[in-house]
């Protein structure tokens, strides 16, 4: 599990970003590699703020655990990948 965590931006500076890392790298290791509401999924499994939240998507992205984008629907999801060590 990678916990050396780049620090990149607003959210990098967050305490639980290596969790939420290794939360993203225990999904892959289920399997998952689209994960849908991502904002909302990472918020209820923190129970943390929407802005924090948001700080923390963001790191996450910039760092290589996930690429948020669009479904044709508007929903929003998240593909995962191995991060930017592994």
């Amino acid at each position: 599990m990678n916990t050396n965590v780049p620090n990149h931006g607003i959210g990098a500076a967050d305490p639980l970003l290596p969790q939420a890392a290794a939360w993203i790298e225990a999904l892959r290791a289920q399997g998952e590699d689209i994960l849908l509401y991502p904002i909302s999924r990472l918020q209820r499994e923190f129970r943390i703020g929407y802005s924090r939240t948001c700080a923390l998507v963001e790191a996450l992205a910039l760092d290589q655990y996930w690429t948020i984008a669009f479904a044709e629907d508007g929903t929003r999801y998240a593909r995962l990948r191995l991060g930017e060590a592994g």
